[in-house]
């Protein structure tokens, strides 16, 4: 099957994203036309990024690399919001930065009122 232009890109956009969380993912075809998305381990053992999802091959490439994407897209923002996510993160880095951004901002602030009154 020939891909347009279009698509090429579109499969471009899909692996970048993909790739982030599977290095060295690749198209991998399962023979009678379905494709997959596999990643090659330390082991040089393969991993199957789509049946990981719970998702079965697909025969489009485009269809492939896109239910891969949404897959990864849809994994980050579940870690992003679950409600166990704080415990394993350092609560002490945490309070620093949100410290840091308030004073940046309070800073920014004062330089404000600093000009406004210039003004004057």
């Amino acid at each position: 099957m020939e891909l347009t232009l279009k698509d090429k890109k579109l499969i471009e956009k899909y692996k970048k994203k993909v790739r982030n969380q599977y290095p060295e993912a690749y198209l991998s075809c399962i023979g009678s036309g379905y494709y997959t998305i596999v990643q090659e381990e330390e082991n040089l053992e393969t991993k199957d990024v789509l049946a990981e999802y719970y998702l079965q091959p697909v025969n489009d490439q485009l269809k492939a690399w896109e239910l891969a994407f949404t897959s990864v897209k849809i994994n980050q923002n579940l870690n992003r919001t679950h409600p166990l996510r704080i415990e394993g993160m350092n609560m002490e880095a945490k309070i620093a930065r949100v410290e840091a951004r308030r004073l940046k901002k309070e800073d920014s602030m004062e330089s404000r009122k600093i000009r406004k009154h210039d003004n004057y």
